[in-house]
């Protein structure tokens, strides 16, 4: 056998052993939304599914992460394996420079995936779960790429920042600390009293499809955190009205059993979770630290989770002297 063949033989066997499938990456270009200005290639290649994409019978749940994270570390042990327990498929996506960069770009990733989420699942409209920055990023998709709401049926927000954060009660002190050039590009747009919380108010900000948001009075670092909750129209509901003085912080809320209970209890109902319903399973809920089907462990998790948002502050994208401007489509 000639060294030729000996070439062809192994790319073949290569080949359909383990044979290696490229997702298309369409363009979706519809009237009245805003324009991509991230290649569709890296938009669809933002996206994971560790169980394979969604099906009818395993509905898809598009989960976005927050400030300083990764998709994987913020929902690969915890809402990915609970859900596929609940008869839905969770697909995350990982924003470039762990979302420290414009979160009008973040935001690009959000718009475009939940369109591409559907189009895998056969065109089945698509859940979205979200967590700290990845509220406020959704939201924005869902106000300037407006043919995202037709193919939106829920949309889930935990600990958002919709209103923008006060550090020690100043609406202004993340702002001063920003003018010092210590602040990325997202950590300037998500101080209270920004130019991009004056567009995300500016443009009709409300419930744009059945939206709960979910918050925890220990917070932390969402602050006030009820008050960055409120969307009009959404149903709000708190850690606490489940299962009072539960400690749960802002970086433990992707693990905490009595957020995810509200969480699919809004999957399960069109997007609006309610407190009289979940409560009947209050005790059984509020005896767990994590969810049923989670496979987290909760030190562990905790330090590798914070570790990893010293990582993403430290190691993230250039710090900046000025907030990134407002994009044409959103002026």
């Amino acid at each position: 056998m000639s060294p030729l063949d000996l070439l062809v033989l192994f790319l073949s066997v290569h080949t359909l052993a383990s044979p290696v499938v490229k997702r298309d990456a369409p363009d979706f270009a519809f009237d009245g939304d805003a324009p991509f200005t991230v290649s569709a290639s890296d938009l669809a290649a933002s996206l994971t599914c560790p169980n394979g994409n969604p099906t009818q019978d395993s509905p898809p749940v598009l989960l976005v992460h927050g400030t300083a994270t990764t998709g994987e570390e913020s929902w690969g042990d915890g809402y990915i394996p609970a859900l596929l327990a609940n008869g839905y498929t969770g697909c995350y996506i990982t924003i470039p420079n762990r979302s420290m960069g414009d979160m009008q770009l973040n935001a690009e990733y959000v718009a475009y995936n939940l369109h591409y989420l559907s189009h895998l699942s056969g065109n089945l409209p698509t859940a979205v779960i979200t967590h700290s920055q990845g509220g406020p990023n959704t939201q924005w998709a869902l106000q300037f790429w407006p043919s995202t709401r037709n193919i939106t049926r829920a949309f889930v927000a935990l600990s958002p920042d919709f209103a923008g954060i006060d550090l020690l009660g100043s609406p202004s002190l993340l702002n001063d600390i920003c003018e010092g050039g210590l602040c990325q590009a997202s950590m300037w747009q998500q101080s209270a009293g920004s130019r991009y919380y004056d567009a995300l108010h500016g443009h009709g900000f409300m419930e744009l499809v059945p939206t709960t948001t979910v918050w925890t009075q220990f917070d932390g670092v969402v602050v006030p955190a009820q008050n960055n909750a409120q969307l009009p129209g959404a149903t709000v509901l708190s850690v606490q009205s489940l299962c009072p003085l539960r400690p749960t912080n802002h970086v433990t809320m992707t693990i905490s059993s009595a957020a995810y209970s509200l969480a699919l209890d809004a999957l399960n109902n069109n997007g609006v979770a309610s407190l009289s319903r979940v409560k009947k399973n209050a005790l059984s809920i509020c005896l767990r630290i994590t969810a049923k089907g989670m496979n987290v462990s909760v030190a562990k998790d905790l330090q590798s989770l914070l570790e990893n948002l010293v990582k993403g502050f430290l190691l993230g994208t250039a710090k900046l002297k000025a907030e990134p401007a407002i994009a044409a489509y959103a002026q």
